[in-house]
């Protein structure tokens, strides 16, 4: 018989871990289903579709999360919606500008923006295992996703680059607001808020394109219920048993994840850089994670 984790005594911090680093899993394996459908789908629209689908899931799931909510937690919902949108919004249109290994890289440097704008912001003076391991995990990144060291700067890479900014501040701002709201009442107002908000874009953004057959349904389906509605549920329960710093860290094994199932799913082979990253990204996560103690390190 499985045995639950909280049957098992596994404590909620370590609960938290598993279900982000599940959260990876699924964003990882859902990249090709994502890159596929933007074949037959103009981005902005299938980013509206998902979000749509998800706000239809979680309420379908949660309903009585819509009763009573509180104008603090509403307000709170409505900015981290803005900034989930955003920082979809900023990769796509960056993605315009810019190739897809400097977009894959310069979006994952959120790692380092999180614990850099925790600071700044709110005072949160990260440990040094926290920066010794960020600092490893982004190397590892740039193994991962960079095909070339390009010092040139495009407009595509600075519109990418505030979508790191955006995710970081999204991923604060959601440790920041949890101790104070229901997490069930902040994701249904953050995917109905994106949604809303996206189909407001969509025309100022793109000129929309849909060709719509049962495969597209597929995987607009998988990603708007697995990437979007079951991630953000699990990211925003995960937050409220660790730090946005510890949440962005296991948030970089998403590259490593996607080459992996690239490899399964297309046979795309797996480089002997992209291993190198892969380790790098894990071995920051565990650097990270020694903590001092009176008798030494635990």
């Amino acid at each position: 018989m499985i045995r639950s984790p909280r049957a098992m005594g596994i404590s909620k911090g370590l609960r938290a871990d598993i279900a982000l680093i599940l959260i990876t899993i699924i964003w990882g394996s859902s990249f090709t289903l994502v890159k596929k459908s933007l074949a037959q789908a103009s981005p902005i629209t299938f980013i509206a579709l998902r979000f749509w689908i998800a706000t239809a899931v979680t309420i379908a799931c949660m309903p009585r999360s819509l009763l009573n909510i509180p104008r603090d937690t509403f307000w709170r919902g409505v900015t981290l919606s803005v900034l989930l949108l955003g920082g979809f919004v900023f990769q796509t249109l960056g993605l315009r500008g810019t190739t897809a290994s400097r977009s894959a890289f310069i979006t994952s440097m959120s790692v380092l923006l999180v614990p850099v704008l925790g600071y700044v912001l709110f005072g949160r003076r990260p440990r040094p295992q926290t920066l010794a391991g960020v600092m490893l995990a982004t190397g590892g990144l740039g193994f991962l996703t960079l095909e070339r060291l390009e010092l040139a700067f495009s407009y595509g890479d600075l519109l990418t680059f505030l979508c790191a900014i955006v995710f970081a501040l999204h991923i604060l701002c959601l440790g920041r607001y949890l101790p104070m709201c229901d997490f069930r009442q902040l994701l249904i107002l953050q995917m109905a808020g994106s949604a809303i908000l996206c189909t407001l874009l969509l025309p100022l953004l793109e000129s929309p394109f849909l060709a719509w057959d049962l495969t597209f349904t597929l995987y607009v389906a998988v990603v708007g219920v697995l990437s979007t509605g079951v991630a953000f549920y699990a990211q925003t329960w995960a937050q409220r048993f660790t730090t946005p710093n510890r949440t962005a860290l296991i948030f970089s094994l998403e590259p490593f994840f996607a080459a992996v199932f690239a490899y399964v799913m297309l046979g795309d082979r797996l480089t002997v850089k992209e291993w190198v990253g892969g380790t790098l990204v894990i071995a920051g996560i565990v650097t990270a994670e020694f903590r001092r103690t009176s008798g030494g390190v635990r």
